[in-house]
């Protein structure tokens, strides 16, 4: 790797975004490269749009800003493309990797860009990380990531899961492999090395996360949203108890007393469905 190459990772709280780029940086620096790591997030709770990034030099980086024109861009929720301007400043000739069962073909992306996809989710929940609803897809992403890149080995890669994941460590490793081999890329292969030379003054970071360049009128947390609750009238007790817990005053009440969700304010977080004690609310995937 000739240059400094800057990668940018999209996604929502619980997923794993700001661990792998941790993990990204810890297997660059087992290469013997100078790796940079850090994320940005505020207040948001589980679910809520996180952005990590990551950049590798085989120099000492001086650099120590956000990145704004990414060589790679990981998404690992796809709904993220509908929602959040994910390849904002993605450089001629950049990568968007996304956690998808869709063909990479129909990753939309600037034109001379290359596509990836993996399905990620399927992989995390083969081996067990997360959840169904909410599987933990970051060591899937790291090795489709070293697999259509040469920004690290997957032997690195496996090395640093091995000595900085806490918990589940063949678990996550043979996530790592899976993603690796069941990668698909479209446009290139390796070598990867952006077809641009990169400027030595660092430009100003652009405004993060959905509430940064529109208003609260238009953006509500239903742009979190990957899951919905339905309501199963025939089971509700009006009990009001998915009113008490919900964190976003996503209910209201119709005339006879049963909960109304309010979409607009619904984030997906599922507390509702685990708090209703007649199991009148089901969590099901967005359309």
């Amino acid at each position: 790797m000739a240059a400094v190459i800057e990668i940018r990772f999209h996604g929502r709280g619980g997923q794993g975004a700001v661990v792998a780029s941790e993990l990204l940086a810890q297997a660059a620096f087992l290469d013997g490269k100078w790796p940079q790591s850090f994320p940005f997030f505020g207040v948001e709770r589980r679910g809520a749009p996180v952005t990590a990034y990551t950049r590798i030099d085989t120099h000492p980086l001086g650099v120590r800003t956000s990145i704004t024109t990414p060589d790679v861009v990981v998404v690992l929720e796809p709904s993220l493309l509908r929602t959040q301007p994910v390849t904002d400043g993605l450089r001629d000739g950049g990568l968007l990797l996304v956690n998808s069962s869709h063909p990479a073909e129909e990753l939309v992306l600037p034109a001379g860009g290359r596509r990836a996809a993996v399905d990620a989710n399927r992989i995390a929940v083969t081996h067990g990380l997360g959840s169904l609803t909410m599987p933990i897809v970051n060591t899937a992403m790291l090795g489709a990531l070293a697999a259509v890149t040469d920004v690290v080995s997957m032997e690195a890669l496996d090395r640093a899961i091995q000595e900085f994941v806490p918990a589940r460590r063949p678990e996550n490793q043979a996530a790592a492999s899976d993603g690796y081999h069941d990668v698909r890329v479209v446009g290139g292969t390796l070598p990867f090395t952006p077809s641009v030379p990169r400027a030595a003054a660092a430009t100003l970071p652009l405004p993060e996360g959905p509430m940064a360049s529109e208003s609260s009128e238009r953006y509500h947390t239903a742009d979190w949203r990957t899951l919905r609750p339905v309501i199963h009238l025939e089971k509700c007790t009006r009990c009001n108890f998915c009113w008490k817990f919900c964190p976003d005053d996503a209910f209201s009440f119709d005339a006879e007393g049963y909960p109304v969700l309010r979409t607009d304010y619904c984030k997906g977080c599922g507390i509702c469905a685990v708090e209703c004690p007649p199991r009148a609310i089901e969590m099901v995937e967005e359309a």
